[in-house]
């Protein structure tokens, strides 16, 4: 199972790299973040039900919850960014690769994309590939809880930003109402949430090879609060006097009361 899901992923974030170079925007790999999880779970779905093995609890639970929030930013990224301009991210890798820029946004976009996905995807695949009979309803409902939690973050941060990006007198400005107001990256907050909460319902068929997906939600966790995710951003507005005294005020990450 482990080696379809990599063919499949690969076949995929291959068919969004042909996409992106008839688009011309390297940024439609975002779109393919989120679906491709779910592309993960209904390949770990379809591959033990042909094999005949029994699918647990906890497996169409994360399922179901990987193919909620999954689908929920394959539109919510794709109607943003499907006729839009390319991302600044991507527009800056451009402009250093300078040369094989395709080629070079195959292997260091898209590809390296598949490969995160798959490690972050560890939690569905691991509970897919249980083969137990014992489930904790407690761990059900304590992974379950969590996850509406992080998921009411990703949206509704995203649904206020967005909201707020469409009023033309907000240009310029800061957002810093609603859940904003705690964190000036509640989505990704959000999606941290989530990936932890995934890989608590994983653990409820009781087994310990199962404790091997933790490297699911650090490694996400890692790249938003590290890599990808809050530098990039706190970089874009460094010089930005507005943001940075929004920044003097607001938790960078986990949600806080502002600071007065």
């Amino acid at each position: 199972m482990f080696l379809t899901n990599a063919i499949v992923l690969l076949i995929f974030f291959t068919l969004f790299f042909v996409i992106a170079q008839v688009k011309k925007n390297n940024g439609l790999a975002d779109m393919a973040w989120g679906l491709g999880f779910v592309i993960t779970a209904i390949s770990s779905a379809i591959y033990q039900l042909i094999q005949g093995n029994q699918i647990l609890l906890g497996s169409w639970i994360i399922l179901v919850l990987v193919l909620i929030w999954g689908l929920r930013l394959f539109f919510y990224i794709g109607i943003r960014n499907w006729n839009k301009p390319e991302d600044f991210r991507y527009v800056n890798m451009r402009k250093k690769w300078k040369t094989n820029v395709a080629l070079k946004a195959y292997v260091y976009v898209f590809l390296l994309q598949g490969l995160l996905n798959y490690l972050i995807g560890l939690p569905i695949q691991f509970s897919f590939a249980h083969s137990g009979t014992t489930t904790s309803v407690v761990i059900l409902a304590i992974g379950t809880i969590l996850w509406i939690i992080g998921f009411y973050f990703e949206a509704k941060g995203d649904a206020e930003l967005k909201v707020f990006k469409k009023n033309p007198a907000n240009k310029g400005k800061i957002l810093d109402t609603g859940l904003w107001s705690v964190s000036r990256h509640p989505n990704y907050f959000g999606e941290s949430v989530m990936w932890w909460a995934i890989f608590i319902v994983s653990l409820s068929a009781f087994d310990p090879i199962l404790l091997i997906g933790i490297v699911g939600p650090s490694l996400i966790t890692y790249l938003l609060l590290f890599v990808s995710g809050v530098p990039l951003l706190e970089k874009k507005y460094k010089d930005n006097p507005l943001y940075q005294a929004y920044a003097a005020k607001t938790s960078i990450f986990f949600p806080l009361p502002p600071k007065k």
